[in-house]
């Protein structure tokens, strides 16, 4: 499926446009593929556009909490990010964890599309709260046993990967590799294989060994 019409199908702040004016929309979106590894924008600079994930990868929002890495949320297929051109100022960057296609569309094209649709804005301080809620519990996870901090990133990615527009569709098993909840958690990855062979004792999570599929609890 073409990604501009993923994003006009599936794009929740477009949901109270009609067919017609979503197309009217199209002219300005663009496709781009971004790898593994790469940095789509840093916190600080300006962001020229408004990006939706599409049909795969995988997309960490950052920010440095002294002198530390956190991963403020973890985003799948659907997921709007960058600058929404409400004065707010992006104080993240966004790292591609997994190679991803994105679609994007001009910050000053998505704000002209808001302005003549203000039921958008609804939608979109919906996904900034969740946002800032996110972070906040990031950060008071970093004062909690390691334990209970690699628990709540499991939870939290289980959620995202299985209510995300794909994992939904397509009902896709939870993975991730002990090095990927790493860099996520901050903790070291020794510490993390110790930690999840806990878990699994505590019948907090099951991982199938055949398939690497983990359910929590």
């Amino acid at each position: 499926m073409d990604n501009t019409v993923f994003c006009l199908r599936n794009l929740n702040v477009l949901e109270g446009l009609s067919p017609m004016e979503r197309l009217k929309s199209a002219p300005q979106m663009k496709d781009e593929v971004f790898q593994t590894g790469s940095t789509i924008y840093e916190a600080g600079e300006e962001v020229p556009f408004v990006y939706v994930l599409t049909t795969g990868g995988e997309v960490e929002l950052i920010r440095e909490e002294n002198g530390k890495t956190v991963v403020i949320e973890t985003l799948f297929s659907g997921d709007l990010f960058g600058d929404f051109g409400l004065g707010i100022p992006v104080n993240h960057s966004a790292r591609v964890s997994k190679t991803v296609s994105v679609c994007k569309t001009p910050k000053q094209d998505f704000l002209d599309l808001v302005r003549s649709h203000p039921e958008m804005i609804f939608q979109l301080m919906q996904v900034m709260a969740k946002r800032t809620h996110d972070y906040e519990e990031k950060i008071a996870q970093l004062s909690r046993p390691a334990k209970d901090q690699l628990l709540a990133e499991l939870r939290s990615l289980q959620y995202k990967n299985n209510h995300s527009l794909v994992g939904r569709i397509f009902n896709i098993p939870f993975r991730i590799s002990h090095q990927k909840l790493s860099d996520k958690t901050g903790l070291n990855r020794v510490t993390v294989t110790k930690l999840m062979g806990e878990l699994r004792r505590d019948n907090l999570i099951d991982v199938d060994e055949a398939t690497g599929t983990i359910k929590v609890q």
